[in-house]
């Protein structure tokens, strides 16, 4: 298992849809860790790296012993050194808080990743795109720019209505305010309807 989620390339095929039910596993995680979990659990470090792939393909979240245990329903501040990646921490880190939904909101880093193939922190980009989510965010809603900057590897062979659910989706765990994100066992149903829907479809495109 020594590949991340992001380093398996050559796994895109044709279709984006592949790369979202991969996605599921993690986010069904996240939300047994912060909803079914006595006491829960905060992963706090949510990032590409951490999403493993070992040899069958299967999914394994990495560094949960690191993640801190509160209180069910707490979003109190916490104590010690916050250990969330550059480029994932969501913007309340910065005043030393993480709550359930910076897990959201790094998990929400993780998925404009997938989507445009890029790191959250790139150096080697121009100066504008350094930073993935300052870059993107503002694009996601501009079906123009969004297709644009869908990852290449992919060569456009994408459901392009899936696409634009993707990015909502993404958008909404992208929210500046931590309130107004979804909790994690919302985006699971986002997710799963936006792939039963695409599932639906493709049986009726074979008909």
């Amino acid at each position: 298992m020594g590949k991340s989620f992001l380093d398996l390339t050559y796994l895109k095929t044709q279709y984006l849809m592949i790369w979202m039910r991969y996605l599921m596993f993690p986010r069904l995680l996240t939300r047994y860790l912060h909803e079914q979990c006595m006491p829960a659990v905060i992963h706090r470090n949510f990032k590409s790296a951490n999403i493993l792939l070992d040899d069958d393909l299967s999914v394994r979240v990495s560094d949960c012993g690191l993640a801190p245990l509160i209180a069910s329903g707490s979003v109190s501040q916490l104590s010690g050194q916050l250990l969330t990646a550059y480029g994932y921490g969501a913007p309340e880190f910065d005043s030393g808080v993480y709550t359930y939904q910076s897990d959201v909101y790094s998990f929400g880093v993780v998925m404009l990743e997938l989507l445009t193939g890029r790191q959250s922190h790139d150096r080697k980009r121009p100066r504008g795109e350094q930073f993935l989510v300052r870059w993107a965010v503002p694009q996601l809603h501009d079906i123009d720019a969004l297709s644009s900057m869908v990852d290449p590897s992919l060569s456009g062979e994408y459901p392009t209505k899936s696409l634009s659910n993707f990015a909502d989706i993404i958008s909404r765990c992208l929210q500046s305010e931590p309130e107004f994100r979804p909790a994690m066992s919302e985006v699971v149903l986002y997710l799963l309807n936006m792939i039963r829907k695409e599932s639906q479809q493709s049986e009726s495109d074979e008909i």
